[in-house]
């Protein structure tokens, strides 16, 4: 083999190399520009969905039901739900399935005393809020846990009802505990 030829080889050699190299660095770059872009986003999401589900579950909790027509309690807390479930849209694109599936919980769990308040506004009004507080508890530490940050410290109302639970005790009714 000659010298040129050996040369022109080489060359050749080194362009589909520098080409791929090319490629490679091109598809790593997007790809953590992505990534980026969603864990820039996530929080984001988080913050503004916990306060869209916690502002819905306030409305349909500490409204008094007793003082409302049939119509007003059909339209209680639908505002605060379309903008919760607007902004839980978004998570089913940008959030894993697991913080996906946590967020729906904590929706249902809101929606469920919405609905149940409608024919027991008393009987199990204690045992929804704390079913609530459980499902948002695990929302937060599901959506932490993606972003790589520590579970978040579990609220002193939450504390002290699971340490009534474990002794047996009662969250409502007379002299029940409130969060």
């Amino acid at each position: 083999m000659d010298a040129q030829l050996l040369s022109a080889i080489a060359a050749a050699c080194a362009a589909v190399i520098s080409l791929v190299n090319v490629g490679i660095s091109s598809r790593l770059v997007r790809r953590q520009d992505d990534t980026r872009w969603i864990r820039e986003r996530l929080p984001q999401l988080v913050t503004a969905y916990a306060e869209a589900v916690f502002q819905f579950e306030r409305k349909v909790f500490e409204t008094d039901w007793t003082v409302l027509s049939a119509e007003e309690r059909e339209k209680l807390g639908l505002d605060e739900g379309v903008k919760a479930l607007g902004i839980l849209a978004e998570f089913e694109v940008f959030a894993s399935p697991e913080t996906v599936d946590t967020a729906h919980a904590v929706f249902h769990a809101a929606d469920l005393i919405r609905m149940t308040r409608r024919e027991e506004p008393a009987a199990k009004r204690w045992d929804l809020y704390w079913a609530w507080a459980e499902a948002k508890q695990d929302f937060l530490t599901a959506a932490r846990r993606e972003m790589g940050l520590k579970a978040p410290s579990v609220p002193s109302g939450l504390k002290a009802h699971r340490e009534r639970s474990k002794r047996g005790g009662s969250d409502g009714g007379a002299g029940g505990e409130q969060p």
